[in-house]
């Protein structure tokens, strides 16, 4: 930061005519970095508060179909006019991007935000298979990658 807003004071000097003191690099690195955090925190808190409706599929199994159900009722729901997101944490078989026709898609970041993709019906996806570089085919345990 050029002209950081992040000063320190000197309780010692405090009423001395003495301005406020500027920090040493790694204060004011530490300092930033908390900020920026504190900014993260701020803004997730505000986009859960902007999402007005949350509906979680979950199950302790695996191969029941919570992709299937989540893709489906989000289409159902874009398709009555809803604005609506997916949010896929499935790590061992990513499915919506496939599903939703974002298959090869790339997590887009951008000032240090992450943009949802939009699939079918402008539902917007983020999803763990846009953070996973090397693809395995599940079934086979085959490296589609190439």
């Amino acid at each position: 930061m050029a002209e950081s807003p992040i000063t320190t004071h000197d309780p010692q000097n405090e009423g001395q005519g003495q301005g406020p003191v500027q920090p040493s690099p790694q204060q004011n690195k530490e300092m930033e970095k908390n900020f920026a955090q504190m900014k993260r925190k701020m803004s997730m808190e505000e986009i859960g508060l902007k999402i007005k409706h949350k509906i979680m599929v979950l199950s302790g199994k695996g191969g029941v179909g919570k992709s299937t159900v989540s893709t489906g009722l989000a289409l159902s729901l874009a398709q009555l006019g809803h604005k609506v997101g997916i949010l896929d944490i499935d790590i061992t078989g990513p499915n919506v991007p496939k599903m939703m026709g974002l298959d090869g898609h790339k997590l887009h970041v951008e000032e240090g935000r992450i943009h949802p993709a939009k699939g079918h019906l402008g539902v917007k996806v983020i999803s763990m298979a846009f953070l996973l570089e090397v693809k395995i085919h599940l079934l086979f345990g085959v490296d589609r990658s190439s």
